[in-house]
């Protein structure tokens, strides 16, 4: 059985405390977002020691630059957006890869892959900026429609209806290259 950790506070609240110097606020922050930030870079490395390690890395960075937090979005999407820069930062063979998933490398398939990933790529920087984080956060980052819709503002069918868009636009786009 889980249990959730409810504060009474905001993080509004807590983060005024924490800039204050209380020890207490910030310990406060690990608590409420500890696991879920954990979670959310689980999804995106192949093992827990590695999720941990940069979970514990977005932590020291958000309290460093915690004064640096606007208020613009919620606490968590600011943490998860420094989790995904970590995340990206890490060693290229310690991210999930399609490469995993091949049975033979050869320079073929290399090479085959590669034009691909370029071509869909520029696709997905030619897609509009909330199709194309809508696309990335359900693919890439793997989370749920309901995620996706908290961390872009939106309903979770708006968010469902924004990756459906990306990927019949990227499907139409390589259709019309081959």
């Amino acid at each position: 059985m889980r249990v959730f950790q409810v504060s009474v506070k905001s993080d509004s609240e807590i983060i005024a405390e924490a800039l204050g110097g209380s020890e207490k606020a910030y310990a406060e922050l690990v608590s409420l977002y500890h696991n879920r930030i954990y979670r959310f870079l689980r999804r995106r490395v192949n093992d827990d020691a590695q999720a941990e390690e940069i979970t514990q890395d977005v932590f020291m960075d958000a309290f460093r630059t915690l004064h640096l937090f606007r208020g613009d979005s919620k606490l968590y999407t600011w943490l998860c957006t420094i989790a995904i820069r970590k995340a990206l930062r890490r060693p290229f063979n310690s991210l999930k890869t399609d490469v995993d998933m091949v049975d033979t490398v050869t320079p073929e398939s290399i090479l085959c892959s590669k034009q691909s990933l370029e071509v869909v790529t520029s696709i997905c920087n030619m897609l509009p900026v909330k199709e194309r984080k809508a696309l990335l956060l359900k693919e890439y980052e793997g989370l749920r429609y309901n995620e996706i819709a908290g961390i872009l503002n939106c309903s979770p069918m708006y968010a469902k209806k924004l990756v459906w868009k990306a990927k019949q636009t990227i499907r139409k786009e390589v259709n019309d290259k081959r």
